[in-house]
């Protein structure tokens, strides 16, 4: 870690502490204890960005590994994510061959296609992604072990490819029951495309978790222990500035973190208020262009026209008084609400009430007048 900070504020990778997420890890890992029967042994990560999903999958394969797994780690996009999975199914099943399995990978193209294995008792022949995880599955079980397939970013795979993969794991998991258990990650969006309609049968039934905010006390464990791990100290004020500055939102806790620990002239003696108010400064100008451009430029003009109408209010919003503004009724305003909501861009704060999900929001879009170009368009706020 740069300069011994031991904060992370990078998408992926692996925070020092990884608080508050105790349950979900409990119950994949009772589900990995349990087998194909258990409801959590298919299980979907739903959160805004920066809410933590990835960092949570990798924890999940760590979990998987430590028990002897195997596992196989993919993002649903680009494209070919079937002949993905196929060609890594094949290396471990070459990898794990052995006489009693009776299998043998013979070719692996680059291209993942025309995968060749040889039978025991039969000629060659192509091996398709179900016959491979099944003779991967069986494998396995032999053992008494089995294997995880992760899913990143499945809002972004080809609606057709990822459903392809369900389906196939419908018949290698729920219906033959060989130990091979799936988790996969998304935005919330991924409920009106992905997870809507009768071909997502699968995924539909998939246990979900949903990747949220911190509770205050997860999110002073997730910013004191990494400091006091190395010997270091933060303030009783600053660490209640920081709880308060980040919201419990797993990101802007990285980064508040990374540069309160960087503005202090000696963190190993004491990280001050005015060391974290420097960090927040610096977190909230950074989270702009890293979590609230990316969700907004993929917005419609009236969802945007909500969220500015929304800026109005320094608290919550009330949805009566967001359609008022908008000149619209508020059942229409609500149908943009539900939009909202998914995107996970702003949260139910109660009967009638919305908020931010992040509390930079309201700001950083107040910031977009001043960064319009020539067509009209807002540019990333620097």
């Amino acid at each position: 870690m740069a300069n011994g900070n031991p904060f992370s504020p990078t998408f992926g990778a692996s925070p020092p502490e990884l608080a508050g997420r105790d349950d979900v890890l409990e119950a994949i890992e009772d589900a990995l204890d349990t087998g194909p029967t258990h409801p959590d042994y298919s299980a979907l990560l739903i959160g805004a960005r920066g809410t933590g999903k990835t960092v949570m999958l990798e924890a999940i394969e760590e979990l998987a590994r430590s028990r002897g797994w195997l596992t196989i780690a993919e993002t649903a996009f680009p494209a070919r994510l079937p002949d993905r999975l196929l060609r890594r199914a094949a290396e471990l099943l070459d990898a794990t061959g052995d006489s009693q399995g009776g299998w043998r990978v013979t070719g692996l193209q680059a291209a993942s296609l025309g995968v060749t294995v040889e039978h025991q008792d039969a000629d060659r022949r192509p091996l398709d992604l179900r016959a491979a995880l099944a003779a991967l599955g069986d494998r396995l079980s032999e053992h008494e072990t089995g294997l995880l397939i992760t899913l990143d970013e499945l809002q972004g795979g080809d609606i057709d490819e990822v459903r392809e993969v369900g389906s196939i794991l419908q018949h290698v998991t729920r219906r033959e029951q060989r130990p091979v258990a799936f988790v996969g990650a998304a935005l919330p969006s991924v409920e009106d495309g992905l997870l809507s309609g009768d071909a997502a049968t699968f995924l539909q039934r998939c246990s979900i978790h949903e990747i949220g905010r911190l509770t205050p006390a997860a999110t002073q464990a997730a910013i004191a222990k990494p400091i006091q791990g190395l010997g270091a100290e933060i303030s009783a004020e600053g660490l209640s500035t920081a709880v308060a500055a980040t919201a419990g939102y797993p990101f802007m806790v990285q980064l508040v973190g990374f540069h309160s620990w960087k503005a202090a002239e000696n963190p190993m003696t004491e990280i001050t208020d005015a060391n974290v108010s420097t960090g927040i400064d610096e977190a909230e100008r950074r989270i702009g262009r890293l979590v609230l451009w990316p969700t907004w430029k993929d917005l419609s003009q009236v969802d945007r026209n909500f969220l500015i109408a929304m800026t109005q209010d320094l608290g919550t919003s009330k949805l009566s008084d967001v359609a008022h503004r908008l000149g619209v009724t508020v059942s229409y305003a609500g149908v943009y609400r539900q939009r909202l909501l998914r995107s996970g861009v702003i949260t139910a704060a109660g009967k009638g009430q919305i908020s931010f999900t992040h509390p930079s929001t309201r700001e950083w879009i107040l910031t977009l007048d001043d960064t319009l170009d020539s067509q009209g368009e807002a540019q990333p706020p620097q």
